[in-house]
């Protein structure tokens, strides 16, 4: 068992606490104080020392101290706390302090943000080392749950008190509480190597899916009686009428077809296709030839334009080329003509000549003859230079020139090829036009192809047939009048009859229908059996393993008891974990006192399971008479009217059966 006590905590400059020092000498205290006299700051400087966060978790909180509501800056926050760990010392010290600079060009500091110092055993330490060593000496999780009596059931989800409580005692495996209950052994079947969860979860979505199927079958087959057609038809006799009615209307059909269809009528009808097949092969005839070669003139056309295209990219090239050339040609003028000016320049300079006849250091005149010589080599070493500049000029005027004239004869010749591009897209234009005149007269050709006086004759002779066919039928359609009558009188009795066979068919579908939709139900029923008995063995499974488990977890706790499980109105089992106290639940009235020693009695259970030992710390302690025993090192708030600064007492702790 890992034992951490409190020795010392000392505040400075903390939460409104100019300086104050808590002798703790790893004992029980009760530190008595009226109400903003400073308890919940110790308690506060505790956790935050530790993690940073004060008693409520929260890691933002007023540390700072305040003159009249406003913040006193370049103050040092600072907590220090003296511990042991199993008898060993240790010191933690963290400071919060305000970051100050001074800018380039200013002359007051600003300041630019906060930062936090750590000390472990005076010595300076960064935030992940001293992190890490809080770390190992306890699990922040873990420590809050084990210093705080209320923090387990008042700021733990109910999802980790479950979690917790489960880690203490071990959970129950399914066939565990299969095996301890006899009328579960069915359930494995049913499970299918699947969780329970998960198959509770796919049992109920299957539940809900037969209830309504189940649901939506009765109207479905009401809605089916209700449209149940009369089956009492006698269907042979009437399969019978309908082929004595078709053969009469087979008989008048062909009576009126012989009357429609004379000879003379015949006649004239197969002289009348043939002249309609004439036509169509002097349209055909006439146009298969100009279109023919329409497409094939348009193709040249493309062609044509294509090759126009191609010349025109060919002669902008050329001319692009010619624009650069051009423009090369106009810098070398202008470089060769500033060559010109610089050689006449240079080549206008005259030999000078200024030399002392005496002799700067003793005075004495200088020899004549020494004189004479040293100009005439003065003179040779000018002409020599100067001849070189202006070789030198006329080299590089000689080579621009020559670049000149390169690009000039380019020219030229770019200048050539441009225009014979351009005569090829002029030959290329013409002839596109001469291909579009061809094109145009040939379409005017096809559209006269109507004119021609075969056709012409074709259609005369088409319109004379048309009007003698008229004349025939006219003299006939009295003959077929009251043959019709009677065609469209049986037409009518065959629809009455076969309405009645389709009515009789409709029949014995819907039966059909209907009788696959009950044997549907009677399957749906069978199945909603199998699924409510999956149900209630998943709920049995749920009570077996709520009561294994309440057996398990109740017996580490000495007063604390916890509800795991709620039976809703519905039969189904809700997941829980609230701690009840002499019956009562804690979210149900439970009173201060019962809750504090609930909250303690966990604390216990909690301590020797995860094998830790630290200091808890408990707020507005004047609630609680009585506390119940733990071997923690209890440090009790507690609201005192009269003292108006804090007061500390101390309490032995226990050794040995000592006090």
């Amino acid at each position: 068992m890992k034992e951490i006590k409190l020795l010392s905590l000392s505040l400075k400059n903390f939460k409104g606490i100019k300086k104050f020092d808590l002798p703790a000498d790893g004992e029980n205290l009760n530190i008595f104080g009226d109400n903003g006299s400073g308890k919940t700051t110790i308690a506060d400087s505790f956790y935050w020392l530790l993690f940073g966060k004060d008693s409520l978790d929260k890691e933002k909180f007023g540390i700072k101290t305040l003159d009249d509501g406003k913040v006193i800056h370049r103050l040092d926050h600072e907590v220090e706390g003296g511990f042991t760990v199993n008898g060993e010392p240790l010191t933690l010290k963290r400071i919060y302090k305000e970051d100050w600079v001074k800018k380039r060009g200013q002359l007051t500091e600003e300041q630019s943000g906060h930062t936090t110092d750590y000390f472990i055993n005076g010595v300076p330490k960064s935030a992940t080392d001293y992190n890490k060593k809080i770390s190992e000496l306890i699990d922040k999780k873990v420590f809050k749950l084990l210093t705080s009596p209320t923090f387990f059931n008042e700021e733990t989800k109910m999802e980790e008190r479950r979690e917790t409580l489960l880690e203490v005692v071990g959970d129950i495996t399914d066939d565990d509480v299969i095996s301890s209950n006899q009328a579960l052994k069915d359930l494995p079947a049913i499970l299918r190597g699947e969780k329970i969860e998960d198959m509770k979860a796919i049992i109920a979505s299957k539940r809900s899916r037969i209830k309504k199927e189940v649901e939506g079958i009765q109207p479905r087959v009401d809605e089916l009686y209700m449209s149940l057609p009369d089956s009492t038809i006698d269907v042979p006799s009437i399969e019978k009428e309908i082929s004595a009615v078709e053969k009469k209307l087979d008989e008048n059909v062909g009576q009126i077809n012989n009357i429609k269809n004379g000879s003379a009528i015949t006649s004239k009808q197969n002289g009348l296709r043939q002249v309609e097949m004439d036509l169509e092969a002097i349209k055909r005839n006439l146009e298969s030839e100009s279109v023919e070669k329409g497409y094939q003139i348009q193709a040249k056309i493309q062609e044509e334009q294509s090759n126009i295209s191609i010349l025109t990219r060919k002669k902008e090239d050329t001319e692009h080329q010619i624009k650069r050339n051009n423009e090369e040609v106009t810098v070398l003028e202008r470089h060769i003509a500033g060559l010109r000016e610089q050689w006449t320049t240079e080549n206008a300079i005259e030999f000078t000549h200024e030399s002392e006849c005496a002799c700067p250091t003793c005075g004495q005149d200088i020899p004549q003859a020494q004189v004479v010589a040293a100009k005439e080599k003065a003179l040779s070493a000018f002409n020599l230079n100067k001849s070189k500049k202006l070789e030198s000029i006329n080299a590089l005027g000689k080579s621009k020139s020559e670049e000149k004239t390169e690009l000039l004869g380019r020219v030229e010749k770019l200048s050539t090829t441009a225009n014979a591009i351009q005569s090829q897209i002029d030959d290329k234009a013409k002839v596109v036009s001469k291909l579009e005149e061809e094109l145009a007269t040939l379409r005017t050709a096809v559209k006269d192809a109507r004119q021609d006086p075969k056709y012409q004759s074709k259609l005369q002779e088409q319109a004379k047939l048309n009007d003698e066919i008229k004349s025939l039928k006219d003299n006939a359609s009295e003959s077929v009048a009251s043959v019709e009558i009677e065609v469209a009188s049986l037409r009518a009795e065959r629809a009455e009859l076969n309405v009645k066979i389709a009515q009789h068919d409709a029949a014995i579908a819907t039966k059909k229908r209907i009788a696959e939709l009950q044997e549907q139900e009677v399957k749906l029923a069978k199945e909603f059996e199998e699924v409510e008995k999956g149900i209630y063995l998943i709920d049995l499974f749920t009570r077996s393993k709520v009561s294994l488990l309440g057996e398990r977890i109740n017996e580490k706790f000495k007063i604390a008891r916890f509800k795991l499980f709620h039976v809703q109105q519905n039969g189904g089992i809700q997941d829980v974990c609230e701690v009840t106290y002499g019956g009562v639940p804690f979210s149900e009235g439970l009173n201060n006192g019962a809750k504090i020693n609930s909250g303690l009695d966990i604390i216990n259970t909690l301590t020797e399971h995860f094998g830790v030992r630290v200091p808890i710390f408990f707020d507005n302690a004047e609630s609680v008479t009585e506390l119940i025993d733990t071997e923690s090192q209890l440090i009790t708030l507690e609201v005192s009217k009269k003292d108006k600064q804090l007061r500390i007492e101390k309490q032995a702790v226990e050794k040995d059966g000592a006090a």
